[in-house]
């Protein structure tokens, strides 16, 4: 055998020996059946359960460790569900929990014997995660009134799961907004959406779900939303604590170099613009909102907050459109071919930065349109984060 292969198989023994040091090294707990048990036991309060004789081997994609997946049945209820050994690298050594699909499992299984009244609106989403079922309720609006009733039907299913004897399930639901350009480009726009657990759903649910869908309606300008809501809620919101706010930076230069925002103090009342905010991703600001700050600043721009022409900083002519989403030759964050924004600059089409980009810097809007404005962006909350 040649010193290179003998070299390439001690390489590869070395890599396996390193790896089993690193898992044997880590904070790693050896779970029994027994150990299962208990814990299946401490999650549904019941005694009566039966555990599989041993585990299944799963093996994680994204980090190569070898999970174990365990099956419980609940004998009071008749209720399988699984219990999942995750394996996983924590910094600096691989250590391991247990999870549980126990909620997910309840839920599906009430829904199938029709103890929950799922409705028309709602629709259910179920997912795979290493062996684990995920169960999901999604309600989609496009209106006050359909955020209304999708809160409705999603309160209606908690009680449901309360007189059903399972109170406070931890299952996922999503009150989804159908904002108009959603599915415009191959990207998840979520703005507008709200998400938390159906088994814990309240009247703070539903104020989350309309505050939600103001800040994409006013991020984005979708005046036909926009005029559901009343001046006092928009203007709450622009004044709220973690809003993106938009300012005309003073003399002085109180902005960022670039024209960017100033994270040191916020600008003054009278240097903000009133009834528009910054994107609540931190992305820029919005075609719809670049129109509104024009037309407050006197630009005369033609059209409305959808599609819109200006003249610019140079004298040349540009438009912006949301309809603006198909100009190919983008490559998304996996390389794959995609088509998307652009504006046009004297007829010619000019392609945002990325493909799902409708937004623009503070600076850029100051090199395109000679228009000086800039972003307060206040730093982000725990839960924001």
């Amino acid at each position: 055998m040649s010193s290179s292969r003998k070299r390439t198989i001690s390489a590869g023994v070395l890599l396996i020996l390193i790896a089993s040091a690193l898992l044997l090294s880590g904070c790693v707990k050896k779970y029994t059946r027994n150990d299962i048990r208990s814990y299946a036991r401490k999650i549904t309060g019941h005694r009566e359960l039966t555990v599989s004789e041993t585990y299944k081997e799963i093996l994680e994609d994204e980090e190569g460790y070898l999970d174990h997946l365990w099956t419980v049945t609940d004998e009071e209820s008749g209720i399988t569900f699984h219990v999942l050994d995750d394996y996983y690298w924590a910094l600096e050594a691989v250590e391991n929990k247990l999870l549980d699909d126990y909620d997910s499992a309840v839920f599906l299984s009430l829904l199938k014997d029709g103890k929950i009244p799922k409705g028309t609106r709602l629709s259910l989403k179920t997912e795979n995660f290493s062996g684990l079922a995920q169960a999901e309720l999604i309600c989609s609006f496009q209106d006050l009134e359909g955020l209304e009733k999708c809160y409705q039907d999603l309160l209606t299913v908690r009680t449901a799961l309360e007189k059903a004897g399972f109170p406070g399930l931890k299952v996922s639901y999503c009150a989804r907004y159908d904002n108009p350009i959603r599915g415009a480009v191959d990207y998840e726009i979520d703005e507008g959406d709200t998400t938390g657990e159906i088994g814990s759903i309240g009247e703070e649910d539903l104020a989350r779900m309309r505050t939600n869908f103001l800040a994409c309606a006013l991020d984005y300008r979708f005046e036909d939303a926009l005029k559901e809501f009343s001046e006092e809620e928009i203007d709450a919101l622009v004044h709220a604590q973690n809003t993106v706010r938009i300012y005309r930076p003073s003399e002085n230069g109180s902005e960022t170099e670039g024209g960017e925002e100033n994270l040191s103090a916020a600008p003054s009342e009278e240097e903000c613009f009133q009834g528009v905010i910054g994107s609540t991703r931190y992305a820029g600001i919005s075609f719809g909102t670049l129109y509104e700050l024009l037309r407050i600043e006197g630009r005369d721009p033609q059209g409305n907050a959808w599609h819109f022409s200006v003249t610019g900083a140079d004298g040349s002519r540009l438009e912006f459109s949301y309809d603006f989403n198909d100009l190919s030759g983008y490559n998304d964050a996996k390389g794959k071919l995609q088509k998307g924004y652009y504006y046009m600059l004297n007829d010619k089409k000019v392609r945002m930065n990325e493909y799902y980009d409708n937004h623009f810097s503070a600076s850029e809007i100051g090199r395109l349109t000679g228009l000086r404005v800039a972003e307060f962006r206040p730093r982000l909350s725990e839960e924001q984060e």
